[in-house]
């Protein structure tokens, strides 16, 4: 069972590595390699999909619902899983398209439903893959309500990120920044809390249009955690901040 979640995870880095420097270079400052705190993704909430959907594959695989939080600002809710061997946690979150604007649940309703997850890891990993190509208009006018579903429409299922876990969070963001990396300004959480985090802005993707060529948007951003041995779950305040990291304004 963790054999075939770790190929999963391994995969799943892969993909989104490709895309994301900041988490290469973070690779490079670690010697190459590290410790991943938790993988993060996100969904729209609807029947037979959303956070329900996403929870099933990963329990197959041997993850456990372990915290649940929400987030009633931003209309999203979220919760995370973790794992008997030790594997990292899984974040997922959902956006509550119910609570939002005739308008933005009409952009909305155009992602296609999820199809089921494929059984074979190969194929599951390509199932967390974005969607076809949105109408340049609908992601501008739905930015303006939410930033989350915008996301949602350029990206879909592809992984939002992935964190290093450190025992210096304050020492890394000085080590990413000096290396060149674009770094959120501030470092959520107190010296000597449970859980410290901060994250480079959001790498750009080029997203392809409906209408031909393609817009750049921000897409994932490298998280870096600092965790109490002792503390296993997030802490929403924290969670609500790093959503915004892939806002345009972010930077």
């Amino acid at each position: 069972m963790s054999s075939a979640a770790m190929r999963l995870l391994d995969l799943l880095w892969d993909r989104y590595a490709a895309e994301v420097p900041y988490a290469r270079t973070f690779v490079q400052l670690s010697g190459g390699s590290f410790r991943n705190d938790h993988v993060a993704l996100r969904t729209l909430a609807r029947p037979g999909s959303g956070i329900a959907m996403f929870e099933r594959v990963f329990e197959r695989l041997g993850w456990k619902r372990a915290g649940e939080y929400t987030f009633p600002d931003t209309h999203l809710a979220a919760i995370y899983m973790s794992h008997p061997d030790g594997l990292p946690r899984v974040f997922i979150s959902e956006l509550k398209a119910e609570e939002l604007s005739p308008r933005a649940r009409e952009i909305l309703s155009t992602l296609p439903e999820d199809p089921p997850p494929p059984e074979s890891i190969d194929a599951l990993a390509s199932w967390f893959s974005a969607p076809p190509p949105p109408k340049e208009s609908a992601l501008l006018e739905l930015e303006k309500e939410s930033q989350y579903g915008a996301w949602l429409l350029a990206f879909g299922r592809k992984v939002n990120h992935f964190t290093g876990a450190v025992d210096d969070v304050e020492a890394w963001q000085r080590r990413m920044r000096e290396a060149g990396v674009p770094m959120k300004a501030d470092i959520e959480g107190a010296p000597g809390t449970h859980l410290r985090q901060t994250a480079t802005h959001a790498a750009p993707l080029p997203v392809s249009l409906e209408s031909g060529g393609t817009r750049p948007w921000p897409y994932a951003y490298f998280e870096i955690a600092q965790r109490a041995p002792t503390f296993d779950g997030f802490l929403g305040p924290q969670a609500r901040a790093l959503f915004d990291m892939t806002k345009r304004d972010s930077r």
